[in-house]
């Protein structure tokens, strides 16, 4: 009769060393099986965490209103964790190397930079509208007098105001200053060493409070087809194992989004402000102005009038983004509306507007 060795004694007909050398391809074998496990169907998380990279900042976001309250959080079949991000770039980058599977509030310009470079990503839903504006002092009294204006290289705003300048007939009159953050673009200007600064609502409300006046903002600047789109992004293969996931968070975001625009705004907005690192006061005033997309009218970003995402306002402006990457030497070339089409499903909202949030 054969009995099983007892722990630390030989297998039966190996040498010690043989018996060692089985052990550690048995451990290496346990391993690769732990690691595939964790990238299939407990990509959550051990303990069922779901992980979402994110912006902090004045304004509070639909998944801090949602990780903050517990009648929201409950709904999301997981433990929301949200983890700091300082750009979309840096955000994208963590997403690829799988440190979570959400980015919240990235821009077009580092989410196409990401797609036309072989990240396998999505956006399921569209949060707003950038809130941003042109930063100036009184010696400029219409967009003819630039002459050098500041903004974070690269970036969503980098995109509107090349854009806006384009529209404006201004390409080639007007200087572009490149920062590598938006407090030093912040500072240059205070300084004078720039007469205007396209910059993001938490400085613009600083800034607006040393007697700066804003130019042109961002919802303008949308208007003419140069948005600086905020989205919920999402690993593609993620989003094929998890639909719960994804589709609970679509409908709790967008739910959150209409209850910081309601009468209760505060009460929401209020608990979300130690996830953004601002006061509550600070985060309510922010976030009422903040131009979150209406739920009538998230549809259209997502596709066109043929049902499709190729022919959505999202996948025109990422075309538009494309062709500013690619001046940008960050972008080999312009995907064609079907590739583009590929990095954006409608599914979402549309299961959530036929009441697939019960």
């Amino acid at each position: 009769m054969l009995t099983k060795p007892l722990p630390g004694e030989p297998l039966p007909g190996r040498p010690p060393r043989a018996r060692a050398r089985l052990v550690r391809i048995a451990a290496a074998a346990a391993a690769l099986a732990i690691a595939a496990a964790g990238c299939g169907t407990s990509a959550r998380g051990a303990t069922g965490t779901i992980k979402i990279g994110y912006f902090q900042g004045a304004v509070a976001g639909p998944e801090a209103v949602v990780a903050a309250r517990k009648d929201l959080a409950d709904k999301v079949p997981g433990k929301i964790e949200l983890r700091p991000i300082d750009s979309g770039v840096a955000g994208m980058a963590q997403l690829r190397a799988g440190a979570f599977p959400f980015v919240a509030g990235v821009g077009n310009p580092p989410f196409t930079g990401a797609f036309t470079s072989g990240t396998d990503v999505t956006a399921v839903y569209v949060e707003g509208i950038d809130a941003s504006g042109l930063a100036v002092d009184d010696k400029i009294k219409a967009p003819g007098d630039l002459r050098k204006v500041g903004v974070l290289v690269g970036s969503t705003l980098d995109f509107q105001l090349r854009g806006w300048l384009k529209s404006q007939g201004l390409t080639d009159r007007v200087q572009i200053a490149s920062f590598a953050s938006e407090a030093a673009e912040a500072a240059a200007w205070k300084a004078g060493k720039i007469d205007a600064v396209y910059i993001s609502q938490s400085f613009l409300l600083e800034l607006e409070k040393h007697k700066a006046r804003v130019l042109v903002r961002s919802t303008d600047i949308a208007r003419l087809g140069y948005a600086a789109v905020n989205m919920l992004a999402v690993s593609t293969p993620y989003a094929r194992q998890h639909r719960d996931v994804v589709q609970a968070l679509v409908c709790q975001m967008s739910k959150a989004e209409a209850l910081v625009k309601g009468p209760q705004a505060d009460e929401y907005i209020a608990p979300a402000a130690k996830f953004v690192g601002v006061t509550p006061a600070d985060a309510i005033a922010a976030t009422k102005t903040y131009p979150y997309i209406p739920a009538a009218e998230e549809g259209a970003w997502l596709k066109g009038p043929d049902g499709t995402a190729a022919t959505g306002k999202l996948a025109q402006n990422f075309k538009l983004t494309a062709e500013f990457l690619v001046t940008q030497g960050r972008a080999k070339s312009v995907p064609d509306q079907a590739q583009i089409a590929r990095h954006i499903d409608p599914s979402f909202w549309d299961k959530a507007q036929s009441g697939g949030c019960k």
